[in-house]
């Protein structure tokens, strides 16, 4: 991670160094592994997200990608980009398209594939930006109503402004999710993760280790998957990404699945706090690395299931397995309940 303070003062923030496996052109509809992995689409049953706002403060977004231009509900250009908020450099696509890509036959499906976008290009076409432009992003995220932010950005450095923006946005109850960076050392986790009132994400493979480039530190509160990601990338085209950027608008997708299941079920008048958010993360992750919390893992893989609200009658299944479902019907005149079970060939 490179740091530079410009001449204005202004602390200089990056996209963490990030690798494009491979790009290609159109896809028939395609869950990504990572999806598959941690029974996401066994969720959609309960929710999509629905009713959601999300915003993600990267580098701009391609509006007119077919699995995006019905997710996105707000943008804004806080760089003075000549292509204002347009995402000429790939990532801030990527991640949107991991959040909420939508369900429409073709492309990639996203964790929340019904939640809402708002998206700020608080990094420039080269993917720095600075901390002036990340704070006004975070600001303007708050006042269009989201309530989760999600930053694939970071520095070595603290920021005051970008702090301050972030203690505002979580007194307003907004959940702000933080890549941890792509460092890979102890004690690397980069700003604005370091920070107490963010969730700091690291990055896992396919067999559920922790990738060696994530970054590692005592601030690390949850890890997911974040290597050869599938999702959006501009010009209707798609790639394979892998880092910390790629976990963390995963996380941010499933805490928009975790308050729509609340809102459904009339349950969102809890607090929303980083402290709530992460004492949930840690009472339901699969624990990895030591014993309890760590500096790779933090509280261990993430396993949104048990983070959504259970629902009356649902049976408990294992990861990737369909569940049973009980519907209310009237049979006759009289109240029944038809169940549709799923059983092992």
């Amino acid at each position: 991670m490179v740091f530079a303070r410009i001449g204005n003062g202004d602390v200089v923030y990056r996209l963490p160094p990030f690798r494009v496996r491979h790009r290609v052109g159109a896809l028939a509809e395609t869950i990504d592994w990572s999806l598959r992995a941690t029974g996401i689409p066994q969720l959609w049953m309960r929710t999509r997200g629905r009713g959601v706002r999300l915003a993600v403060l990267d580098t701009g977004i391609d509006r007119r990608h077919s699995d995006l231009r019905d997710a996105v509900v707000a943008t804004r250009d806080f760089t003075r980009s000549w292509v204002g908020a347009d995402d000429r450099q790939g990532h801030g696509t990527h991640v949107a398209g991991t959040i909420a890509a939508r369900e429409n036959r073709r492309g990639v499906i996203g964790v929340a594939p019904q939640c809402e976008l708002i998206v700020g290009k608080v990094l420039d076409d080269s993917g720095s930006g600075s901390d002036r432009a990340v704070a006004a992003g975070i600001a303007w995220a708050v006042d269009a109503g989201a309530e989760v932010i999600s930053m694939s950005l970071g520095s070595p450095q603290p920021s005051r402004r970008i702090g301050d923006a972030i203690e505002r946005a979580a007194a307003a109850g907004v959940l702000v999710i933080c890549a941890a960076g792509n460092d890979g050392r102890p004690d690397s986790v980069n700003y604005p993760a370091r920070r107490r009132a963010t969730i700091a994400v690291a990055a896992t493979n396919r067999r559920g280790e922790a990738a060696e480039f994530s970054s590692r530190g005592k601030q690390i509160d949850i890890a997911a998957p974040g290597v050869d990601i599938l999702s959006t990338w501009p010009g209707g085209r798609y790639a394979r990404l892998s880092g910390t950027s790629m976990a963390t608008p995963f996380v941010a997708g499933v805490v928009a699945l975790l308050l729509a299941a609340e809102k459904q079920q009339g349950r969102n008048r809890q607090p929303r706090t980083v402290d709530w958010l992460r004492e949930l993360l840690a009472r339901t992750a699969t624990d990895a690395g030591r014993v309890g919390k760590d500096p790779v893992y933090g509280w261990g893989l993430i396993h949104p299931k048990a983070m959504l609200p259970t629902r009356p009658n649902e049976a408990d299944t294992s990861a990737g397995e369909l569940p049973t479902l009980r519907i209310d019907v009237t049979a006759n005149g009289a109240p029944a309940v038809l169940v549709l079970e799923h059983r092992p060939a």
